[in-house]
């Protein structure tokens, strides 16, 4: 049997790939530990056999973490830093590849884009997310799963007919249970998108796709899973130390709870996400440069007044983004080329916001949590670009914007965060020495550039790695770089 000769395409896509790899594995490794990563460290070094793990996984979920999948990754890296990055790469790069076959911007320009896409998040999501190991394994694997998912039944969303396979069906199943064993809204959507899929496929093939309800079955059994853990009786009958919900309060429990949530997930799903609101602007009036008439000159108008006022007017922000959110939509569905682009675009921003919906009723969030409605908006916005059929633009711009978008992303990250790895290697050689010559009070460096990280200088979370014969038994502070100086 003989191998066909690879595309042109496919060359690029696949040396893109390769030199993605190597520049993410090489920033991965400037990441440093910090929060509850220091706790994790303490648990892997403790685990020493699959069997091990396993064990922990469930004492785990029979208690205070129902989180499975997100905790085999999370502890089984935990002291073994190498596993830890290759991880973080690796899903990492799945996402940005993920997104270049859902959107269809496709090739090396494609993985240019997404790249840049992915890791211009607002400080306060990427500090949660890649430069926080707990919180990555919490977010970013359920996200990759499901996008795994939706890219082997991408024909349903390109409005085509899906090819039923008994492999497709267990890649579905399997990947479906395990996107619900992290995040909890995450599972919540993986029903409702699984669902919503398998209906949208019966109204327009007239028929059920077993593919379909193989991926909605391994969404439901592996929420079952999830959510059958104990730990979630104690957060619905009045709440933990860490999570809460409005349930205990019935539905004015409900309602005081959305109230209180509502502004955070505004900031983070749109109002602090100039990529999302700029990109989605300036796609749609492309879509509409050469319309005329009176309606589509006042959504033209509508919707660039609307994102400037995202951008300076920060006083009334809720308005101009409601405002600007009506004329996007409204444009989108006059200006979009055909039904299909207009489905599949109306898809992705309404699975942004169902994604985001669960958030209303669970305190506290953290700005990690919008990490799937900002990927499923990135994907909107491609569904945009693909319409104005990027492959018709002068072939200099369309390698050029990527390329520009990517490098100065990935210079802004490596710019950050050699300093700070640079602080790191300083922080351990103190503290190793400090541990070796019984010292009960040690300083170390603080962290500059501190916004890019998650509870960077925790003494508490610190001392659960460092400690003679009891956590916390060494006295750790921090003293200012010059920077912070």
């Amino acid at each position: 049997m003989t191998i066909p000769p690879l595309k042109r395409e496919q060359k690029e896509t696949l040396l893109g790939l390769s030199l993605l790899f190597v520049i993410l594995f090489l920033l991965c490794r400037l990441f440093p530990l910090v929060g509850d990563d220091w706790y994790r460290e303490a648990l892997g070094s403790n685990i020493h056999s699959p069997a091990e793990l396993i064990r922990e996984v469930a004492y785990r979920w029979s208690t205070t973490n129902s989180r499975i999948f997100a905790n085999i990754l999370a502890f089984s890296a935990g002291s073994r830093p190498l596993l830890r990055e290759l991880y973080q790469t690796s899903f990492t790069l799945a996402l940005i590849a993920l997104l270049s076959r859902v959107t269809g911007i496709k090739g090396a320009r494609g993985l240019m884009l997404w790249t840049a896409g992915v890791l211009a998040l607002p400080l306060p999501i990427f500090s949660q997310i890649h430069s926080w190991a707990a919180g990555f394994f919490v977010f970013v694997p359920p996200t990759v799963l499901l996008l795994g998912c939706l890219a082997i039944v991408q024909p349903v969303i390109d409005g085509g007919e899906l090819t039923e396979s008994r492999l497709r069906w267990a890649a579905l199943f399997i990947m479906g249970f395990l996107q619900e064993l992290a995040a909890e809204h995450s599972a919540l959507f993986g029903i409702c998108a699984a669902g919503a899929l398998l209906i949208w496929y019966r109204l327009e093939r007239k028929k059920w796709s077993p593919s379909l309800i193989s991926m909605l079955i391994g969404c439901v059994l592996g929420a079952a899973l999830l959510f059958a853990s104990p730990s979630y009786r104690l957060i619905g009958s009045g709440g933990t130390d860490y999570y809460k919900t409005g349930l205990t309060g019935g539905l004015g429990g409900l309602i005081q709870s959305a109230f209180r949530n509502l502004p955070t997930i505004a900031k983070y799903f749109i109002l602090d996400c100039p990529v999302l609101y700029w990109s989605l602007t300036l796609l749609t009036l492309l879509l509409g440069l050469r319309l005329r008439g009176a309606l589509n000159w006042l959504l033209k108008a509508v919707l660039a007044a609307g994102c400037l006022s995202l951008a300076i007017l920060p006083a009334h922000r809720i308005t101009a983004a409601f405002i600007w959110a009506l004329a996007l939509a409204a444009a989108l569905f006059l200006w979009l080329p055909d039904r299909i682009s207009r489905a599949r675009t109306l898809f992705f921003l309404l699975s942004a916001l169902t994604a985001a919906g669960p958030l209303l009723f669970v305190n506290p969030i953290g700005p990690r949590c919008l990490l799937l409605s900002y990927v499923l908006l990135l994907a909107a916005a491609g569904s945009v670009l693909k319409a104005l059929k990027p492959e018709n633009f002068p072939k200099p711009a369309t390698w050029l914007a990527p390329a520009v978008l990517s490098l100065t992303a990935l210079a802004v990250c490596f710019a950050v965060f050699v300093p700070i790895h640079k602080t790191e290697l300083q922080r351990t050689e103190i503290l190793e020495e400090a541990m070796a010559s019984g010292a009960k009070k040690v300083t170390v460096p603080a962290y500059d550039n501190s916004r890019w990280l998650w509870d960077a200088d925790s003494a508490f979370k610190l001392g659960q790695y460092y400690y003679h014969e009891t956590p916390g038994d060494v006295e750790i502070s921090f003293e200012p770089g010059p920077q912070s100086k």
